[in-house]
């Protein structure tokens, strides 16, 4: 198993930046099989973010791997609520 890594977001993880933040995670996960997002610095969140990170912790259980949340502010767990996701379970 690999060392675990820390991926940290940018401010914005909306439908503008998602795309690269996609690219990112894929590469982060190449790496490693024990993934915390920091989320430390996102200012700005919507649904495509909170569709990647769920899309993301199915690929992960599918591979046995492993994927958290950090340092989840405010603008992060609204985007889940209003969602009507629980992103609980994925805070480290």
């Amino acid at each position: 198993m690999s060392a675990p890594a820390i991926l940290k977001l940018p401010d914005d993880c909306s439908i503008r930046t998602i795309q690269a933040l996609h690219g990112d995670l894929g590469a982060a996960f190449a790496r490693t099989s024990d993934l915390t997002l920091d989320c430390g610095e996102v200012a700005r969140a919507d649904i495509a973010f909170v569709q990647l990170v769920v899309s993301a912790v199915g690929t992960a259980r599918r591979q046995s791997k492993s994927l958290r949340l950090a340092h989840v502010p405010d603008v992060v767990m609204t985007a889940f609520r209003r969602s009507g996701v629980s992103p609980e379970s994925l805070v480290s």
